[in-house]
């Protein structure tokens, strides 16, 4: 008995922790002009009937107030961000619904922040909606993905999400906001007309990444940022605990260097940033051996996904 009303006083603490407020909607406001008129009219015709009616329908709007908060009471969110993305394609979170309580949920409306700078007087119209969840079991999670258009490169935050409801009469909404720090890495957009750079040396065959076919075995480098873990030579880390990599000859690859300074022609940053990112998803689609380099900073040459991964996140982050 002793462990259940502790375990009850301490949801109700952490249910006091998250604040949920509570406005009447229109037909709120209509059901509540309804009741006044239908009271004014039993006292004046002193009609026993319009009383009983009239306290009836008022205590009803009253359990749906207090079902209407209880709705999003011991609700726990938790945002996950997923994959990178191009700029103006949607950032995409998942987000994880715990149920706690010993109720099922009902017709949640989740919405998010759309501006970091929120004015008091443009609340409702500061959130966007993008998801909508009928139904959660009590003791339960549900999860949903979250898609938010990005304009800019760089991280993308989520802000702030709101869940509200209507339910269960549409008569009261009510809300709670639950602050979000999730972020998802956003590159340049990939696009220009500029052609890739040709390879030094008039095509200069180099080195390329393991692959099934006829490539022989080359030898073995120190290891480098951004290369796959597939290429590291387990055996000798093993040996003398000294990260290198295998390389394999391909008469296929080439070796280029994409350099900010190529792009003289270009005039602004963004523009640069968006061709560069083009020619990195060029030179991996090619099977190229590639590096970056950026004024004050380099990315020797190297490629597979995390390569690729890693002059992107460059050039995202990149502040000029």
């Amino acid at each position: 008995m002793t462990s259940a009303l502790a375990a009850f006083w301490q949801r109700l603490c952490d249910s006091q922790k998250q604040r949920i407020y509570i406005l009447p909607t229109r037909a709120g406001y209509g059901f509540a002009g309804l009741l006044l008129l239908m009271l004014l009219g039993a006292i004046n015709y002193n009609n026993s009937l319009g009383h009983l009616l009239s306290f009836l329908l008022a205590s009803l709007g009253h359990v749906t107030m207090h079902h209407s908060h209880r709705n999003l009471r011991l609700l726990n969110l938790k945002v996950t961000p997923l994959e990178p993305v191009f700029c103006e394609q949607n950032a995409r979170f998942k987000l994880s619904i715990q149920n706690e309580d010993s109720r099922d949920r009902y017709q949640l409306e989740i919405a998010h922040k759309k501006h970091p700078q929120m004015s008091r007087w443009r609340f409702f119209k500061s959130y966007e909606p993008l998801q909508k969840i009928a139904y959660i079991d009590a003791d339960n999670m549900t999860s949903c993905h979250l898609e938010v258009k990005t304009h800019r490169r760089g991280w993308h935050s989520l802000n702030s999400l709101r869940v509200a409801s209507l339910y269960p009469l549409g008569l009261f909404y009510s809300w709670t906001i639950y602050p979000q720090t999730a972020q998802v890495l956003v590159y340049p957009q990939a696009r220009g007309k500029l052609p890739l750079p040709a390879p030094p040396d008039g095509g200069r065959q180099q080195l390329k990444g393991e692959q099934l076919g006829d490539d022989d075995f080359a030898g073995l480098r120190n290891y480098r940022e951004g290369e796959p873990l597939h290429r590291v030579a387990w055996k000798a880390v093993a040996r003398d605990e000294v990260m290198r990599s295998k390389q394999f000859s391909s008469p296929e690859g080439h070796e280029l260097l994409l350099s900010w300074q190529d792009l003289a022609s270009l005039t602004d940053t963004e523009a640069k940033l968006s061709q560069l990112s083009s020619w990195v998803m060029q030179a991996e689609r090619a099977g190229h051996h590639y590096g970056l380099q950026l004024p004050g900073n380099r990315i020797e040459a190297g490629n597979g996904p995390q390569h690729q991964h890693l002059c992107l996140k460059t050039l995202a982050l990149y502040h000029g």
